[in-house]
């Protein structure tokens, strides 16, 4: 069973701004989540890519506009916001 809850509320965070802290990083980073599957969620993060460009040199250097794709299991949280009367209907 996946922490982040059934396939809907997975869905909900698709277009979503999140801060979020992964297992294989000693900070938080934001992003845009632009995809979720039963495994993990897809970002588009500038923070997260220029860490990851830092880790591997050249490697991403020639991929434009790259997105992470982060297991669930590596996601240790995950904040995002809500409208104040959506909110109030969870």
């Amino acid at each position: 069973m996946s922490l982040i809850g059934p396939p809907a509320s997975r869905a909900k965070l698709v277009g979503k701004h999140v801060l979020f802290k992964s297992s294989l990083f000693s900070r938080a980073f934001t992003g845009t989540i632009t995809a979720a599957d039963e495994i993990g969620f897809c970002f588009i993060s500038d923070d997260l890519i220029s860490a990851l460009r830092e880790i591997t040199g050249s490697a991403l250097a020639s991929i434009d506009a790259p997105n992470v794709y982060l297991p669930f299991a590596t996601i240790e949280w995950l904040v995002f916001s809500e409208s104040k009367s959506a909110a109030a209907f969870v």
